[in-house]
C-alpha cells in the first residue's frame, strides 16, 4: 500500500466535516481529502467511479443511512472508516464485524490509530458479506436502544424521546424542550428533527412546533386554536393543523 492515502469524507453536518479535516491535518498528514460531501446522492455518483484508498462515512445521514449508501456501492476496493454518534454499547456492532469506526466528536489519536490499522492491513475493501455482517450486528446491538443522538456545539447529546415534551423550530435550529425544564439547542431544522422522531408519538401542530402526544393536556379550538402541554406551555396550532387535530380527536 502507498505511503499516502486519497480519501473522501461524507457527512451531512458541516461542522463534523470541518472537525475531521482539522484532525487529519494535525494527526494524519499522509491522508489527502480529495472530496467532501454532505449530500448522499452526490457522494454516491462520485464514489461509483472514485479511485481512493479510504472513505470516511457518517452512519446517520439526513436522507439515508451510511450503510444503505455503502450497500449500493458494494463491493468497494477502498477501506471504510465509519464515523458515528452511537454510544459505546451500540459500537460493539462495529467490533463484532471487525470494521473501522470513530466516535463523534472525532478524537485525533483514535483517528491516527484507525489510519495506522489500515496501513498495517495488507488487504483493502469491503464486500457484501462484510456489509451483511455489520448490518446484522448493528440491528442486534441497537435493538433496545431508544436514545437518539443530536449533534451540539460541544459534541453529541443522547436524548430519550420519552422525555421530550415538545420541539420548537427557530430558523435552522431545533430547541428541544424536555422534562424538568431542561432544553437543548441543536443545529438541525424542525423538519429534520421531525423525521428523526417519526417512530415516536410526535405530531406537527405548527410550522414552529412539534409536540409529544404523551404530554398533551388539552386542545382548545377557540382563540385561534392552541394546545396546552403538561408543563403548562400553550402552543399555537396553525389553521391547517387544526383540521388534522379535529380529525384526530373526533
Amino acid at each position: 500500500m502507498s505511503d499516502t492515502f486519497k480519501a473522501i469524507a461524507v457527512d451531512d453536518e458541516q461542522h463534523c466535516l470541518d472537525t475531521l479535516l482539522w484532525e487529519l491535518e494535525r494527526n494524519c498528514p499522509e491522508v489527502e481529502i480529495v472530496g467532501k460531501y454532505r449530500d448522499a446522492e452526490e457522494a454516491y455518483e462520485v464514489l461509483k467511479v472514485a479511485d481512493i484508498d479510504i472513505l470516511f462515512l457518517d452512519i446517520n445521514l439526513q436522507s439515508t443511512s451510511g450503510l444503505e449508501l455503502l450497500n449500493r456501492l458494494m463491493p468497494v476496493e477502498y477501506d471504510v472508516i465509519f464515523v458515528t454518534a452511537y454510544d459505546e454499547y451500540a459500537i460493539q456492532a462495529f467490533d463484532l464485524a471487525a470494521t473501522h469506526y470513530l466516535l463523534k466528536p472525532v478524537d485525533g489519536k483514535k483517528l491516527k490509530s484507525a489510519v495506522q490499522r489500515i496501513r498495517e492491513n495488507h488487504t483493502s475493501g469491503l464486500d457484501a458479506e462484510a456489509m451483511k455482517k455489520l448490518a446484522e450486528s448493528i440491528k442486534s446491538e441497537m435493538g433496545n436502544i431508544r436514545k437518539i443522538p443530536f449533534a451540539v456545539q460541544s459534541g453529541v447529546e443522547f436524548i430519550d424521546p420519552d422525555k421530550v415534551i415538545y420541539v420548537e423550530g427557530e430558523n435552522n435550529y431545533s430547541i428541544i424542550h424536555m422534562l424538568e425544564n431542561k432544553k437543548l439547542v441543536v443545529s438541525k431544522t424542525l423538519k429534520y428533527t421531525e423525521g428523526v422522531l417519526k417512530d415516536f408519538p410526535f405530531i406537527r401542530i405548527h410550522k414552529s412546533f412539534l409536540i409529544n402526544m404523551k404530554y398533551l393536556k388539552r386542545f382548545v379550538k377557540t382563540d385561534g386554536g392552541f394546545v396546552e402541554m403538561e408543563n403548562g406551555k400553550k402552543l399555537s396550532v396553525s389553521r391547517m393543523r387544526r383540521e388534522v387535530l379535529n380529525d384526530l380527536f373526533k
